[in-house]
C-alpha cells in the first residue's frame, strides 16, 4: 500500500468520525442548554404567578386564562400549561391544558409525567399564602427547538463534509508530491548514475532521507572507484609477468640442452612465485580497500600477531640467512589496541617481508614495541626524500631494486593502520643506513 493511499485511508475515515464526535458534543451541549432555558422559564413563570395570587383567586372560583393564538416562529402556546391549586386540592386557576396537570402535595420542583402519550416536565411551588402553583411543559416542545437548532447549525458543515473529505485529498496529494518526483527521478536514473539527489527544493522531512541517499551513493561510487582502480592496476601489472612467463615457457619449448631447459625452467618458477604473491597483494588490498573501518571489540595481543606475521616470513629469512628482534615494553603494555589480529599480522608480514628484501642477506630487522609506538628497522641502504615522498604510491617501486615485488605492499599496510586508527610513518635511521618505519595512533602522531 502506498503512503497516500495510507494517509487518505486514515484521514477520509477520520475526518466522518471527528465530525460525529463534534456533532454529538453539539448536541449534548445543546440540550443541556435549552432544557435549563426553558427550566429557567418554568421557575419564572410560576414565580410571577404566585404573586398574583392573592388577588386573583380569593373568591374560591376556578378560572382560566384565555387561549390566545401562537406567534410565527415561537412555541405553541397549548405546549406550556398552567395551574393553581388551594391546600385542599381545589383547582383555583388553571389555563385550557393546566387543567390536565395532576395535584400532588408531595412534589416540590421539577417532575417528569406522563400525559396520555406526552411526557411533560412540570414545575410545582408552594407559595407563601396556601397555593400550589404547576408550570408544565410538553418535552416534545424542547426536542423541536433542539432539532430546529441543529438543523440550522449542523446542516451547512453536513453539506460541506463532501468538499472537506475533497480537499483532503487534493491536499494529500498535493502534500506527497515531492516524494513522487524523488521517486520518479530514482527510477529513471541509469543504474551508473551515483550523482547526489537535489535538496534545494525539498521539504525539511524529506532532508534526513535524501541525506541519506546522497551519502549512500557516495559510499557506493567509492567502493565501485577502488573496484575500477584495482582492476585497471591489476590489468596493468599483471600484463608483465604473464607476458615474462610466456616467454619463459617458449624459451623452455626451444631449449637445445638441458642446461638451457633447466635455467628456462627455474626462469618459469620465479615468475610463478612473483605472479602468485602479486595476486595474494592484489587481494589483500581488495579486502583492505573495500572495508569501512567496523566497530572492533576485542583487545589485540600482540605476541600473537607477531608470531603469525614471522611464521608467515620464515621461508625469506632461511633463504636470506637473517634474523628478526623483538624488543618488549619493560613497563606497561605494547601498544594497547582493539582491532583485528589477522589484519594486523598482514600489516606487520608486509613491513617484515620488505624490511628482508631490501636489506643485505645475513642482516637484523628490529620490531621494537612501547606502549604508543611500534617500530621497525632493517639494516638496508634507506630511501631518498623523493621515494619516501611516494612511499605508498599504488604499483610504485623505486628503482633499481633488483628483488621482485608489486608495489601494493606499503598500500596494505597504510590502509589497515587507517582502519585501527593507526598512522604509518617512512624515515631513514638516524644511526646507520636502513629504513625505520614508526606505526602509532593518529592522535598521538598529530602531536
Amino acid at each position: 500500500m502506498t503512503l497516500q493511499r495510507r494517509l487518505l485511508i486514515l484521514l477520509l475515515a477520520g475526518a466522518p468520525l471527528a465530525w460525529a464526535l463534534a456533532v454529538g458534543f453539539a448536541l449534548w451541549r445543546a440540550s443541556l442548554e435549552i432544557n435549563e432555558l426553558f427550566d429557567t422559564q418554568q421557575v419564572r413563570l410560576a414565580q410571577q404567578v404566585a404573586a398574583l395570587l392573592p388577588s386573583t383567586a380569593l373568591d374560591g372560583q376556578t378560572r382560566r386564562a384565555p387561549a390566545q393564538p401562537a406567534a410565527s416562529g415561537a412555541a405553541e402556546l397549548e405546549d406550556l400549561s398552567v395551574a393553581v391549586w388551594n391546600d385542599r386540592g381545589e383547582l383555583l386557576l388553571a389555563d385550557r391544558e393546566g387543567g390536565a396537570l395532576p395535584f400532588d402535595a408531595a412534589a416540590e420542583g421539577f417532575v417528569d409525567l406522563t400525559l396520555g402519550d406526552a411526557s411533560w416536565r412540570v414545575y410545582y411551588l408552594r407559595s407563601s399564602g396556601a397555593w400550589r402553583v404547576a408550570v408544565g411543559q410538553a418535552t416534545e416542545e424542547r426536542g423541536e427547538v433542539l432539532r430546529d437548532l441543529l438543523a440550522s447549525q449542523l446542516l451547512p458543515w453536513l453539506l460541506m463534509l463532501p468538499v472537506l473529505l475533497a480537499v483532503i485529498a487534493a491536499a494529500v496529494r498535493r502534500g506527497l508530491r515531492p516524494v513522487r518526483e524523488i521517486a520518479r527521478e530514482v527510477q529513471e536514473r541509469r543504474a551508473d548514475s551515483l550523482t547526489p539527489l537535489p535538496t534545494a527544493r525539498v521539504p525539511a522531512e524529506l532532508q534526513p532521507l535524501l541525506a541519506s541517499m546522497n551519502d549512500l551513493f557516495a559510499r557506493i561510487e567509492r567502493a565501485l572507484e577502488h573496484e575500477r582502480r584495482l582492476t585497471a592496476d591489476a590489468a596493468h601489472e599483471l600484463r608483465t609477468p604473464l607476458a615474462a612467463l610466456r616467454a619463459q615457457w617458449e624459451a623452455a619449448q626451444l631449449a637445445a640442452s638441458d642446461a638451457e631447459r633447466a635455467q628456462a625452467s627455474g626462469r618459469i618458477g620465479e615468475g610463478i612465485e612473483r605472479l602468485g604473491r602479486l595476486v595474494s597483494q592484489l587481494l589483500a588490498l581488495a579486502s583492505a580497500e573495500g572495508s569501512q573501518r567496523p566497530a572492533f571489540t576485542e583487545p589485540v595481543d600482540w605476541h600473537r600477531v607477531v608470531e603469525r606475521a614471522l611464521s608467515d616470513c620464515l621461508p625469506l629469512l632461511d633463504a636470506t640467512g637473517s634474523e628478526v628482534s623483538v624488543d618488549w615494553p619493560q613497563r606497561g603494555s605494547a601498544l594497547p589496541l582493539v582491532g583485528d589480529e589477522a589484519l594486523l599480522a598482514t600489516l606487520l608480514r608486509n613491513l617484515v617481508d620488505n624490511a628482508l628484501r631490501y636489506a643485505p642477506p645475513r642482516s637484523r630487522v628490529d620490531l621494537r614495541f612501547t606502549t604508543e609506538s611500534l617500530v621497525i628497522e632493517d639494516q638496508g641502504s634507506g630511501l631518498s626524500a623523493a621515494q619516501l615522498e611516494r612511499l605508498g604510491d599504488r604499483f610504485y617501486r623505486p628503482a633499481g631494486q633488483s628483488q621482485s615485488g608489486s608495489g601494493l605492499g606499503i598500500s596494505i599496510v597504510q590502509r589497515v593502520a587507517e582502519l585501527h586508527g593507526l598512522a604509518a610513518h617512512f624515515g631513514n635511521r638516524d644511526d646507520r643506513p636502513g629504513l625505520r618505519v614508526t606505526i602509532r595512533r593518529r592522535e598521538t602522531a598529530a602531536r
